[in-house]
């Protein structure tokens, strides 16, 4: 570890600036080292924030700091809010600091005998619970200040593929015309926003060595329809339904119909939501690096899967 005062590169000119701003830090001999890269295919991690080990004294830290090719994407309000509610009620790392005006976020570092997840990890029973229980803990928490709906960042990201003239496939306007059947559909029926932790990115779940859960990344925390929730969790963890309705027993005691395809069409919109990032995340950036268009493929090609699958007709009649 280096200590502050020798960046040798933009990224640690911006940690020592978001170190030197955490007040809880003055007096202390701060340390730190880059972390985990940027890897988004075949496991989506580290991608929107540089990461850092901290060390401060005695304690053990972890510092997110917002690529600037990702700040567009996200509202900082909306993720320091997340983060803090999630820490405040045990489900997330203790959050020490957020400089939402840099996108920069000081963790507790959990220690050696907590990984990543990955989606075979979920296959474990209680792997499996504590996540649900650990977003249901959120859902049953006081509202967030902001409100979101996949559907409504779908469109946004259109928007910004027509006006960049973003290069994607033809296959994604199938999906993106099956996706506002969705919504529509959704909407018409009725959504009963709660808080939510927004993305269900298998990396986004810290698991111990016990099986204990925390959740992390609240980039797409804000208030919304729950079963999104569920469903950007199915679509990443369950390649056959019994475990996709594994989920709802947790959540709900029991897997109704109408749910079960709630959260199965909700996948499908979080796929194409990815895919869309990934496009212009890829038009935009300079990480060359960073695999963007196989991830949106990847994304796209599984949506596309379910959208031309034959229950999707049964699913989208049902919710």
């Amino acid at each position: 570890m280096k200590l502050l005062g020798t960046p040798t590169n933009p990224l640690e000119e911006m940690a020592e600036v978001a170190l030197q701003n955490v007040p809880t830090l003055d007096g202390a001999t701060v340390q730190y080292q880059a972390s985990i890269g940027s890897v988004v295919s075949p496991i989506h991690r580290g991608v929107e924030s540089a990461c850092f080990d901290v060390n401060a004294g005695p304690e053990e830290l972890f510092l997110k700091v917002r690529y600037p090719d990702m700040a567009a994407f996200f509202d900082e309000a909306a993720v320091g809010e997340g983060a803090q509610r999630a820490s405040d009620l045990g489900v997330g790392p203790r959050l020490i600091n957020a400089q939402t005006d840099s996108g920069s976020y000081l963790f507790e570092r959990l220690g050696d005998d907590w990984h990543w997840g990955k989606v075979d990890d979920f296959e474990d029973a209680t792997v499996l619970e504590n996540t649900v229980k650990a977003k249901q803990a959120i859902h049953n928490s006081t509202a967030f200040s902001s409100d979101q709906s996949v559907f409504d960042v779908v469109e946004s990201y259109w928007q910004i593929v027509d006006a960049e003239n973003i290069i994607i496939p033809k296959t994604l306007d199938v999906v993106l015309q099956k996706v506002r059947q969705i919504g529509e559909a959704i909407n018409a029926a009725g959504v009963a926003p709660k808080p939510c932790h927004g993305d269900g990115v298998a990396s986004n779940v810290m698991i111990s060595t016990v099986g204990e859960g925390r959740l992390v990344d609240f980039d797409s925390a804000a208030n919304q329809d729950p079963y999104f929730d569920l469903g950007s969790l199915v679509v990443e963890i369950a390649q056959f339904p019994d475990l996709a309705r594994a989920v709802l027993e947790i959540y709900e005691g029991e897997c109704r119909e109408t749910e079960f395809n709630r959260c199965m069409l909700y996948g499908i919109a979080d796929d194409l939501k990815w895919a869309l990032w990934g496009f212009i995340s890829f038009a935009r950036s300079q990480r060359s690096q960073v695999e963007f268009v196989k991830y949106a493929e990847w994304r796209l090609l599984r949506s596309l899967s379910n959208v031309g699958g034959h229950d999707f007709d049964r699913w989208l009649t049902k919710i």
